[in-house]
């Protein structure tokens, strides 16, 4: 990677030059120790890391998608209001560090050696480390819960905590809420996409699934 600084009839502009990476999306049920491990060494370097970051918390991951839902006089908010609520009763006291922020599988390429990178750090942020780590592992379908994407996530889980112990030691009380994490994920990433593509890109059908969703995961951990 190269930075650049570029002057052009008196505008002043700052290029990041990146190495192109000729890969493809790995498989995490063939190399989640490895990921893990990757991982891992990226989230114990950026213990270090001095500089001024924003910090994510209930606002982000919950709260910023209640107040879309109300703008939008969706009938039944309260209720998203009340399991986000719950759910972060659940998570908000894990350890918060610097985090990649956007730690999904679509984020690392595995070139034809087997050398595995992570891209996209445009969303690095103060956070729970345990987002980047429940982002990492799920697998479980967005629009679909199926069992076979829970065995899946569980399995792939096992595989990363294996890699990520070599940098980095999860206490009990942070890996308890991985589970919680999921359902917490559905509210930042919706509220996400509504801020990039506006309020019409969701109907009050996509949000009912959407519940039905989170209410069958908590029947399921909860029965």
């Amino acid at each position: 990677m190269s930075i650049l600084g570029i002057h052009d009839e008196g505008q002043e502009y700052l290029l990041v030059l990146y190495e192109y990476i000729d890969g493809k999306e790995p498989d995490l049920c063939a190399c989640g120790e490895k990921v893990g491990e990757l991982v891992g060494r990226l989230h114990k370097l950026l213990l270090d890391y001095k500089g001024t970051l924003v910090e994510r918390g209930y606002r982000f991951f919950v709260e910023r998608y209640v107040e879309i839902l109300r703008k939008k006089n969706y009938p039944l908010v309260d209720v998203y209001a009340d399991l986000g609520a719950k759910f972060w009763e659940r998570v908000k006291d894990c350890p918060i560090s610097v985090c990649h922020g956007d730690l999904h599988r679509g984020n690392l390429l595995e070139t034809a050696d087997g050398r595995i990178y992570l891209l996209d750090f445009d969303t690095i942020c103060v956070a729970p480390r345990m987002f980047d780590v429940m982002v990492m592992c799920d697998m479980t379908d967005y629009f679909n819960l199926q069992i076979a994407g829970i065995r899946t996530t569980r399995a792939v889980y096992k595989k990363f905590l294996a890699g990520y112990a070599h940098h980095i030691n999860l206490t009990e009380e942070e890996l308890a809420t991985f589970n919680d994490w999921i359902v917490i994920r559905h509210f930042q990433l919706q509220a996400t996409i509504v801020e990039m593509f506006g309020m019409d890109c969701i109907d009050n059908n996509f949000v009912d699934k959407q519940l039905q969703w989170i209410k069958s995961w908590e029947e399921r951990e909860t029965g």
